[in-house]
């Protein structure tokens, strides 16, 4: 009698504690890390805080037209353009390698790398996410692409960054990068072998696969007033395994050196809007 009476006693705390259970796990934060924060790895031309998934594959395709001051005869541009291909591959969840090649003048091939710092967690004890990017370019052309010949310690150049996000909540996602350029080719003496500066990007989600982002440069150290500040503004288009950007930009150069430190436009301002151009990127995963 007493173990029965013993049985009745505890089996209703028994299920008071599964029912504790359950009410501490509803309540207690996630800590997850956050994901998406941008949807590729760039956030229209620039690097975002995004790297590859471990054992994906991405390819992108970037066009940049011409001016839209070239007007009608030239279709405001689209009769020039200028191509990169670029692949990447994510090793890890914490790193991602890519190389790309372009067609701008001397064709400069680049491999780049990207390692994340820090992950955004959902319960906020992480807030925000940081990944450094890495690239050093080679110009493969040098004599008969721009009528002078150069050694190899000439063509060389890079970019580092330190990418800092964070993820506001669904639609809003701010980033900010510190970036040191360095080229030993510079096309005016007030240039300089260093150049110093700080990206400032966005991106606002406002359907379930349409987003309008945005991106700017300044550079504060390293360059002469000739240039200007990089901007773009462009829309993400998701298409089940693709992410179509479409953007409008001040620059005519598709690779992060020479566009942090040799946009030039108009006399006036940096947004003179004949001398925009229009462009877009391609990407596509593939799981390996």
């Amino acid at each position: 009698m007493k173990i029965h009476t013993l049985l009745l006693a505890i089996l209703p705390l028994a299920a008071f504690g599964d029912d504790l259970d359950s009410v501490l796990a509803v309540s207690a934060p996630a800590n997850e890390p956050v994901t998406a924060t941008f949807k590729t790895i760039r956030v229209v031309e620039s690097q975002s805080v995004e790297t590859t998934h471990q054992g994906e594959l991405n390819g992108t395709i970037s066009h940049r037209f011409g001016q839209f001051s070239t007007g009608v005869n030239d279709l405001w541009g689209l009769d020039f353009a200028s191509m990169r291909i670029a692949l990447d591959y994510g090793i890890t969840e914490w790193m991602d390698i890519g190389v790309e090649r372009s067609q701008e003048d001397g064709k400069p091939v680049d491999l780049w790398g990207k390692f994340r710092v820090l992950r955004q967690t959902t319960s906020g004890s992480v807030p925000l996410s940081a990944t450094w990017y890495s690239a050093g370019y080679v110009m493969t052309e040098t004599s008969e692409g721009l009528g002078y010949s150069l050694p190899m310690e000439r063509r060389l150049s890079s970019t580092n960054q330190l990418i800092m996000a964070r993820k506001f909540n669904e639609d809003l996602s701010l980033q900010v990068s510190p970036t040191l350029v360095t080229r030993q080719l510079r096309p005016h003496n007030g240039d300089g072998e260093v150049a110093m500066g700080v990206g400032f990007s966005g991106r606002y989600k406002l359907a379930t696969r349409f987003a309008i982002t945005g991106e700017t440069t300044p550079m504060f150290y390293g360059v002469s007033q000739t240039w200007d500040p990089a901007c773009a503004l462009g829309v993400d288009i998701e298409t089940g395994g693709h992410v179509f950007q479409l953007f409008v930009s001040n620059s005519t150069y598709l690779t992060d050196d020479r566009m942090y430190t040799q946009t030039k436009t108009g006399p006036h301002t940096a947004l003179d809007l004949n001398t925009l151009s229009f462009g877009f990127n391609i990407t596509r995963g593939w799981a390996m």
